[in-house]
C-alpha cells in the first residue's frame, strides 16, 4: 500500500514538473518571439522624413536614400514657379516620423505647360453661355469688349489683344476677351455703296 502511494506521488510530481517545464518553455518562446519582432520591425525607432521639395528628382532620391528611405514618383504636374524636374510635393511630409525603408511618394514638375483649345463660340453663342463655357474650361476673362451688333451676341474671342480662331490651343488658364454686340444696328455699307449718284449734267 505504501509503495503504491509513493509511486502515485512520484507520478504526480513528474506530471507537475513536466507542466512547469512546458510553462517555462512557453514563456521563453514568447519572450524570444517578442524580442525578435521588436528587432525586426525596429519597434519604437523612427526616421524623420527630410524635406526634398524643390530638389531635382535625383537629388531627392539621394537625400531619401541617405536617410534609409525609398521613393516613388506618383504624379507629374506643371508648376510655373519651379524648375522642370523639381519636386513639388512629398508624402509623407517633411518632419514626419516613419519606419526605415518606408517609401516617400513624390509629385514632380513636368515643365510642360498644359494647353487648352478655344471652344467654337464666335458667331455661335450668347455672351452668358460663352462666359460660362470659358470659365468652366479653366480660362480667365477680362472685361468684355462691345461692338455694333446684336445685343450680347459673341462675335470674336481675343487672346493677347488678337482675334483667335476656334480650335487654336493656348496655355490653360489664359486671359481671354469676349467681343460681343452692344445692340446697336450695324450699318449696311454694301447697300449704301450700291446707290449710284448721277450728276444732273449727265442728261444735258
Amino acid at each position: 500500500m505504501g509503495k503504491e502511494n509513493a509511486k502515485r506521488e512520484r507520478g504526480i510530481l513528474l506530471i507537475l514538473i513536466n507542466i512547469l517545464v512546458m510553462v517555462i518553455v512557453a514563456i521563453l518562446l514568447i519572450l524570444v518571439t517578442f524580442r525578435w519582432m521588436r528587432t525586426y520591425t525596429l519597434h519604437g525607432q523612427y526616421i524623420t522624413v527630410p524635406d526634398v521639395t524643390g530638389m531635382y528628382e535625383a537629388e531627392a532620391a539621394n537625400a531619401l536614400a541617405v536617410s534609409g528611405l525609398k521613393y516613388e514618383v506618383t504624379d507629374y504636374r506643371f508648376e510655373k514657379s519651379m524648375v522642370e524636374g523639381g519636386v513639388i510635393e512629398q508624402k509623407p511630409k517633411a518632419g514626419e516620423g516613419v519606419k526605415q525603408g518606408r517609401k516617400v511618394y513624390l509629385t514632380v514638375n513636368s515643365g510642360k505647360e498644359p494647353m487648352k483649345a478655344i471652344p467654337d463660340l464666335a458667331d455661335n453663342s450668347s455672351l452668358r453661355a460663352a462666359e460660362s463655357q470659358l470659365l468652366a474650361a479653366g480660362f480667365k476673362l477680362s472685361e468684355t469688349e462691345y461692338i455694333d451688333g446684336d445685343m450680347d451676341w459673341v462675335y470674336e474671342i481675343k487672346y493677347k489683344g488678337e482675334k483667335i480662331d476656334a480650335g487654336k490651343e493656348v496655355p490653360e488658364g489664359s486671359l481671354l476677351t469676349i467681343v460681343a454686340g452692344n445692340g446697336n444696328p450695324v450699318e449696311n455699307i454694301e447697300a449704301a455703296d450700291s446707290t449710284t449718284i448721277i450728276d444732273a449734267g449727265f442728261f444735258e
